[in-house]
């Protein structure tokens, strides 16, 4: 008895003694997606950009195949509240990929071509053919104001200022490079090859984040090193600061792609190039 009694007066002590363990914390939950609107009635959108004024979108539309140099190609302005402004409201393109504003000018892919648009009227300002591309795709503007585009077909970023491009990076990573996100100290980039990648403005060093993105697209951040990755025949994935990938939303069964999509506060716009529509989501983080 005197055993047992002993035996319970130490075990109550050390329980005494032993630090209280915090509770670990939870999980940061994934964010959530709410349709807002939808735009049918488009030809192959694939790109967007927001208005000087943050009022509508720039919407590239391919309007055929994506190397077809048909004169088919248009860019529509699309409110933010999914109100169709003007369909065709800049012609004469051929197959308008990628886009970025900067000021007074939009700048826009086309199969070899930077095409520089009034941003105001949609009129054709330049156009300059890139020497040695193959497959002109994203459009981005770098902090210091000069034009990035990507080349899927020979793994290159170029860099257009002053009047001409010339090539600021090739290398194995960027094998069917994509998608561009500048940041402040580093330019993310998605790659067909399902990678997700960092440069290094200065260096130029290339380092991968995330694999397994399938044929990524656009990129947008989350905050705290995660970001979303869009795959073009039809998922979203998030990508966690330590590489790890979920998919947020599949929509291959419907047939909608996902292209390069924009992220204007806390409504996700995503061009889908089939069926020809314009998809926005509130996200909810």
């Amino acid at each position: 008895m005197r055993l047992i009694t002993l035996f319970l007066a130490l075990t109550v002590l050390a329980s005494c003694a032993a630090p209280m363990q915090p509770d670990a914390p939870n999980a940061a939950a994934p964010p959530t997606l709410e349709e807002a609107w939808r735009v049918t009635g488009l030809a192959a959108p694939e790109s967007a950009a927001l208005s000087a004024d943050g009022a509508f979108l720039y919407v590239t539309n391919v309007n055929g195949e994506g190397e077809a140099r048909d004169g088919n190609g248009f860019i529509s302005r699309i409110g933010l509240d999914g109100r169709v402004l003007e369909r065709e409201w800049a012609r004469g393109l051929d197959a308008p990929k990628g886009v970025a504003r900067a000021g007074d000018r939009l700048y826009v892919s086309d199969i070899d071509r930077l095409v520089v648009l009034d941003a105001t009227t949609g009129a054709v300002r330049e156009r300059h053919v890139i020497a040695g591309a193959g497959f002109l795709n994203d459009v981005a503007v770098a902090p210091d104001g000069a034009v990035l585009i990507t080349d899927s077909a020979n793994a290159r970023i170029y860099r257009f200022a002053d009047g001409r491009a010339e090539t600021w990076l090739e290398q194995p990573l960027l094998d069917s490079i994509n998608g561009l996100l500048p940041e402040a100290d580093r330019l993310i980039v998605t790659t067909m090859a399902g990678r997700l990648l960092a440069v290094d403005w200065t260096t130029r060093a290339v380092t991968e984040l995330a694999e397994g993105l399938g044929d990524g697209d656009g990129v947008a951040a989350l905050g705290a090193g995660a970001y979303l990755v869009s795959e073009w025949p039809g998922r979203l994935f998030t990508v966690d600061a330590d590489g790890s990938v979920a998919t947020l939303l599949d929509t291959r069964a419907a047939n909608a792609y996902m292209n390069d999509f924009l992220l204007v506060g806390d409504l996700l716009v995503i061009p889908n190039w089939q069926p020809g529509s314009v998809t926005a989501y509130r996200l909810r983080r």
